[in-house]
């Protein structure tokens, strides 16, 4: 699969700015035409693309209270919209066939805040204020 994380080369310059627009596109696809949870904020982050332009996994992370247990639910309400959200695709993006679409919880947001949580408290722990004298 080709991500917009690889190096530009003549092979997969098409399914990276495919992959572009999709990103560009899906956030207000979701915002508008799918009923997430008041208390959660969806973040698309990336999209794959196959090099034959067939396929997409779009990567979401969510943001709020009791994230990851959600995730899986997001997940599944996501991937039930699937069809919706091609749709919708469709009328912004001037290609002959769409990909099919699969939502993929990315789990990276949450594990670096987790990490720097650590690190805070690492440092905290190594570094208590001494009182001052007065």
């Amino acid at each position: 699969m080709s991500s917009m994380r690889l190096p530009d080369s003549s092979k997969n310059k098409r399914p990276r700015r495919v992959a572009a627009e999709i990103l560009r596109y899906v956030p207000e696809i979701l915002r508008k035409h799918v009923d997430l949870p008041a208390d959660l904020m969806v973040s698309v982050t990336d999209v794959e693309l196959t090099d034959d332009l067939s396929f997409a996994r779009v990567f979401f992370s969510v943001i709020g209270e009791h994230e990851a247990e959600k995730a899986a639910a997001v997940e599944r309400l996501l991937n039930s919209k699937k069809g919706t959200v091609r749709h919708e695709l469709a009328q912004r993006l001037v290609m002959r066939q769409h990909p099919d679409i699969r939502f993929v919880y990315d789990s990276t947001p949450a594990r670096a805040a987790r990490i720097e949580e650590l690190f805070k408290r690492i440092h905290d722990e190594s570094n208590p204020q001494r009182e001052e004298k007065a």
